[in-house]
């Protein structure tokens, strides 16, 4: 595992990515001494955890998935999750 600054990651973002892809490497980015981030290989896309969640909203939100209208915007995406939380 390194450690990384976000300007660095920033300045050489497909190095960086070609070493998680490619050498399986991890990455924890640092912003002012602070620990912020960490970047890691996809192991199995299949899976799904809290993270793969919020990704699949997020593709929804742009209309990316399978049966997900696009074009909408994500005002409208958001008022009517929120009408499902009840």
């Amino acid at each position: 595992m390194k450690v990384i600054s976000v300007m660095k990651v920033r300045r050489s973002l497909g190095e960086i990515l070609d070493e998680v892809n490619l050498k399986s490497e991890t990455f924890i980015l640092e912003r002012a001494g602070e620990a912020i981030a960490k970047l890691t290989p996809l192991t199995d896309v299949s899976q799904t955890d809290s993270s793969d969640l919020g990704l699949k909203a997020l593709r929804d939100m742009k209309g990316l998935n399978p049966g997900t209208e696009r074009g909408r915007t994500p005002h409208i995406w958001l008022d009517e999750e929120r009408g499902s939380w009840t």
